[in-house]
């Protein structure tokens, strides 16, 4: 009797780990998602002003390479300001 309730137990654990596994989480993705712009892989700060879209093209510069995969861009619109003095990217 005291084996059927350990392996009831173990198969009860092991059930609810592979549960919580599959679903993955859940608040992890909306966190990442919450700071992008919708349907695009650019943080909202390139819509915002043009030191974000400056510090994110340096982000990119030194994090990119051979095997990296491209960013979705899609409709982003990115802030400019003719007034600004121009930058080093």
């Amino acid at each position: 009797m005291q084996t059927t309730v350990t392996k009831k137990q173990w198969l009860t654990v092991l059930g609810t780990v592979a549960l919580l596994t599959a679903c993955g989480g859940g608040s992890s993705s909306y966190s990442a998602d919450a700071g992008l712009v919708k349907g695009t892989d650019l943080p909202l700060a390139v819509e915002q002003s043009t030191k974000g879209v400056i510090d994110f093209a340096k982000s990119q510069l030194t994090a990119t390479s051979e095997t990296t995969e491209p960013l979705l861009i899609g409709d982003a619109k990115l802030a400019v300001d003719d007034m600004a003095e121009p930058s080093d990217v």
